[in-house]
């Protein structure tokens, strides 16, 4: 059987460790991701929670969330392709909340290109070094 305050210590260190993870988990979510891949500034094409955009070539559309750097949707699109997104009810919003950590109205998202060209020669750059 544990003394009392041998199982003081050991809850004391269990309620300690739970209330680090909260609190990393809590500013976690805050934080900007580190591990997106997100576009240069020059391939902005778009943004907001209704957007409708064509391509002019063939390429890939990344739709981020601007305050945490999530990429919330990528998808390839052939040239005159076009990319649809739209919020339009309390449920989605809400959806979202629960996937960036942040609420809805603090959102802001933007909508980059990336020729398919240019990834191709991001790619052979690579492969050269």
């Amino acid at each position: 059987m544990m003394t009392g305050n041998r199982l003081r210590t050991i809850v004391l260190i269990v309620a300690a460790g739970l209330a680090g993870m909260a609190a990393v988990g809590g500013c976690y979510s805050q934080r900007r991701s580190e591990l997106s891949r997100v576009p240069d500034k020059e391939h902005l094409v778009g943004g907001g929670i209704m957007i409708e955009w064509q391509a002019p070539e063939p390429g890939t559309v990344y739709l981020v969330e601007e305050r945490t750097g999530k990429i919330v949707e990528t998808r390839s699109l052939a040239a005159g392709g076009v990319y649809s997104f739209s919020v339009t009810s309390i449920v989605q919003a809400s959806d979202y909340e629960e996937l960036l950590g942040i609420k809805f109205s603090r959102t802001r998202f933007l909508l980059y290109f990336e020729p398919a060209r240019e990834k191709v020669l991001a790619q052979q750059a690579r492969l050269t070094k």
